[in-house]
């Protein structure tokens, strides 16, 4: 009999330490050396923070329990339910975890009890999400599902049609190009001291990575969808619009508007895509759409 267990994910781990550190780094002092006189503001501010890290922290504890499946029984945390008790399932979708919507699966049962599972919690939540709709909602085996992997060389002479902007007029392209061409200038300046080079150089190097991954652009053909960058010039992510389960147009936080492509398999990874305007995005929905691919717009 086919069991699955969640394993937690980088994510989750990264996202706890930052929220403690975030929570901690303003209250530790004020635990440590009292409260400064007439600094009500920085008291009142550090506070807030402190709350914001801490609860965020919790939350993330809080809603990242073990969960177990097989065929008859679902365990989540210490509470075990009856596959055959649940009443309806929600694959995809965003809900609310503090302040910051995620991609989740929602599980009602048959009592009224509805649980929540997070997809950032977990580095296997495909699994649980692909058992679930071949187990429980098309009452199927369980069967891995396997996408193979495109070459460039399938969409060779495929004509495409391509939704893409310019990003030398674009906010993050600005900053991209403008800090960089400073600290070229930088290092212009400093070839006499070699030593000095290093800060501009390794700084630079993470600023054109950092903003870089913001610079996707994508082109769609009559079977494939290709996801390319402005300046990773030897990217080109391949689709196959026959295993894309749905596309998501999204914004996460301070990252500009994104598209998340979820495969059959319920895996899916985030493209931002900075340059690309309100127009394209739009004309990009309805091409999709016309070709038979689920399109969740969460921002126009």
């Amino acid at each position: 009999m086919t069991t699955i267990s969640t394993k937690l994910s980088i994510k989750f781990y990264f996202a706890v330490t930052l929220y403690f550190i975030i929570g901690a780094m303003p209250i530790l002092p004020i635990i440590i050396f009292g409260i400064p006189e007439g600094k009500h503001f920085i008291i009142f501010f550090g506070i807030v923070l402190g709350i914001f890290g801490f609860s965020m922290f919790y939350a993330y504890l809080k809603n990242s329990p073990k969960v177990t499946i097989d065929k008859d029984t679902i365990k989540i945390g210490h509470m075990t339910f009856y596959v055959k008790n649940i009443k309806d399932i929600v694959l995809t979708g965003k809900r609310e975890l503090g302040l910051f919507p995620m991609e989740s699966i929602t599980i009602l049962f048959d009592n009224g009890t509805k649980k929540v599972l997070f997809d950032d919690m977990y580095s296997n939540s495909y699994d649980i999400k692909l058992f679930l709709e071949q187990v429980v909602l098309n009452k199927q085996e369980y069967k891995p599902k396997l996408i193979n992997k495109i070459s460039r060389n399938a969409i060779r002479f495929e004509r495409e049609e391509t939704f893409k902007g310019n990003q030398f007029i674009n906010i993050h392209g600005i900053m991209l190009w403008g800090l960089l061409g400073f600290l070229i200038f930088m290092i212009f300046r400093m070839t006499d001291k070699p030593v000095l080079l290093l800060f501009p150089a390794v700084y630079g190097t993470g600023w054109f990575l950092g903003f870089s991954y913001l610079m996707h652009y994508f082109g769609l053909t009559k079977d494939y969808l290709i996801i390319r960058n402005h300046n990773f010039l030897w990217m080109a992510k391949i689709y196959r619009l026959s295993d894309i389960k749905e596309v998501v147009f999204e914004q996460q936080g301070n990252l500009p508007n994104c598209m998340r492509v979820i495969t059959i398999d319920f895996k899916n990874k985030l493209y931002p895509a900075a340059p690309l305007r309100k127009k394209k995005w739009l004309e990009m929905k309805r091409e999709l759409e016309q070709k038979g691919v689920k399109v969740r717009d969460e921002v126009y």
